[in-house]
């Protein structure tokens, strides 16, 4: 086992993630919120809003087994969608389930203290980015 794969075993490395993050412009607003709960549970939420709908979503990072996950329960979805953190560093993570249809990949990746950056992508690595600004509440 290599040193920097020790951290993939931990929510140690994460804790840029917590706090209120927030994205918008003139046709949307992606909010994210993240509170570490114990070394091994991050919990979170997610809203879209925008002129036509508002989705809501309810996040986790557990570690489990000695594994990281992160699940995602979505409305469309009866059971929440696990993803598997496949790579991290200190400031990028990487959770990945080739199995489901959209999205596949979810990379979470820490700018500075006030600003991340969210890829979600499927197939061929296709999908949207999400610039999030840290809220102070």
């Amino acid at each position: 086992m290599t040193a920097e794969a020790q951290p993939c075993q931990s929510l140690d490395t994460m804790h840029w993630l917590s706090g209120d993050w927030e994205y918008k412009d003139a046709k949307q607003e992606i909010r994210e919120y993240w509170l570490v709960v114990s070394s091994n549970t991050m919990e979170g939420h997610g809203v879209s809003i925008s002129n036509t709908m508002t989705s809501r979503e309810t996040l986790r990072i557990v570690v489990m087994s000695g594994e990281v996950f992160y699940f995602a329960k979505v409305a469309s979805n009866s059971l929440p969608i696990a993803f598997k953190l496949t790579h991290c560093e200190s400031d990028r993570l990487i959770f990945e389930n080739k199995h489901h249809d959209f999205p596949q990949k979810i990379i979470y990746q820490f700018i500075n203290p006030n600003k991340i950056t969210v890829f979600v992508s499927g197939e061929d690595n296709k999908g949207f980015k999400v610039n999030y600004q840290r809220q102070r509440r």
